[in-house]
């Protein structure tokens, strides 16, 4: 196959050219690209001086490989497909730093796409990415892509094995400039906050504030979860150990880079771990959440979780743009239910023989929700 530029609303994709590699060096060191590529760096002078070699004998193999350039010719990115299997392709693209948030990777991404099935007969264009590139994701949802999971330790990136987030793009999935699929303000809003470091939240109360949950934490949490009543009313497991709490540790920050979970520690003045909460994004196109929260036993009956749960539904509703936020407990949990009904949660219903027991028969559970203009 001989090389092909393409248009690309106001973008070009070219032939690479020697023009194109400092800037590419430049791209390649930068520390939040750095983070989610898989190639060993820093880029080595070998690679760079084969770069132009290896392209060429891509396109001569049928794997398109672009430089991605505005028209006065300067270098904006890149983007790519590999065959993977019969009428199968695999699309990677680059956002220069310089080029970012003014969508020349959606534009790309688009016209690449839009290549390889209108010119290589393409029945499956694939995406994959390492979890916590949430604007990558974003781009690839942006022009039709859809996120179909991810992958537990699917790459191994310079020492360390990675989650992969994967998708797909078929015939007629391709969406224009002008046709955004829905929901995607609150896509974008939810991908900008996964994407920082979680921060601190202050909150109503004096000397109580929300921190990521922490080592310095786990002997207070394993202490909590040992107690009768987070026992009695939660889902953690019985004999819970510190391993346990380590478990839970290294599952929050997982689900912290996917964007699927917010979770925080209640602190007072001096630091001390006070209890847990938590927010879960799901519902239709990530519209909705359902928070869970436990408080530590010494920190009962002070109104602290009630503030923590007002701060965190107002994160869900200003930060991360939901419409509804969901809370549930076992049927006679009453002190839940009153720090929900402080917050401004209504209460819905029952569900019957809901919740699964260790031992015994299953335990009804008691639903409620909370609208934006509801929160107290």
């Amino acid at each position: 196959m001989e090389p092909i530029t393409l248009e690309a609303e106001g973008l070009l994709l070219n032939r690479w050219q020697p023009s194109h590699l400092a800037d590419l060096a430049k791209t390649y060191a930068d520390k939040d690209i750095e983070r989610f590529l898989v190639m060993p760096l820093p880029w080595a002078q070998k690679s760079r001086e084969r770069h132009l070699d290896v392209m060429r004998r891509m396109w001569s193999t049928g794997n398109p490989q672009w430089a991605v350039t505005d028209h006065t010719g300067r270098f904006m990115g890149s983007v790519g497909l590999r065959t993977s299997g019969p009428k199968i392709y695999t699309i990677t693209y680059l956002t220069a730093p310089w080029a970012r948030n003014t969508g020349v990777a959606q534009r790309a991404v688009r016209a690449a796409s839009a290549f390889a099935f209108d010119s290589l007969d393409a029945k499956r264009i694939s995406w994959d990415a390492i979890c916590g590139n949430h604007f990558s994701r974003l781009v690839a949802q942006r022009v039709g892509y859809s996120i179909e999971g991810w992958s537990r330790n699917a790459v191994f990136q310079r020492g360390v094995m990675r989650d992969v987030w994967f998708g797909g793009l078929v015939p007629g999935d391709i969406r224009s400039a002008d046709q955004p699929p829905p929901g995607f303000a609150r896509l974008k809003a939810q991908a900008q906050y996964f994407s920082r470091a979680q921060e601190e939240l202050d909150t109503e109360t004096p000397g109580l504030r929300l921190v990521p949950l922490s080592e310095e934490h786990l002997d207070d949490v394993t202490v909590t979860c040992q107690d009768e009543q987070s026992q009695k009313w939660t889902t953690v497991p019985a004999n819970y150990t510190r391993t346990h709490s380590r478990t839970f540790l290294t599952a929050v920050s997982k689900v912290w880079e996917r964007g699927e979970t917010a979770v925080y520690a209640l602190a007072d003045a001096h630091g001390r771990y006070q209890g847990t909460i938590d927010l879960r994004l799901g519902g239709f196109h990530r519209s909705e959440g359902s928070v869970g929260y436990m408080s530590a036993p010494w920190a009962r009956e002070r109104g602290w979780m009630t503030a923590a749960l007002r701060r965190i539904c107002r994160l869900g509703f200003d930060d991360l743009r939901l419409e509804k936020i969901n809370w549930s407990a076992l049927a006679n949990n009453e002190a839940s239910l009153r720090v929900a009904r402080k917050a401004g949660f209504t209460v819905e219903g029952t569900l019957r023989g809901h919740q699964d027991t260790p031992e015994g028969p299953r335990e009804d559970m008691v639903i409620a929700s909370l609208l934006p203009d509801q929160l107290n």
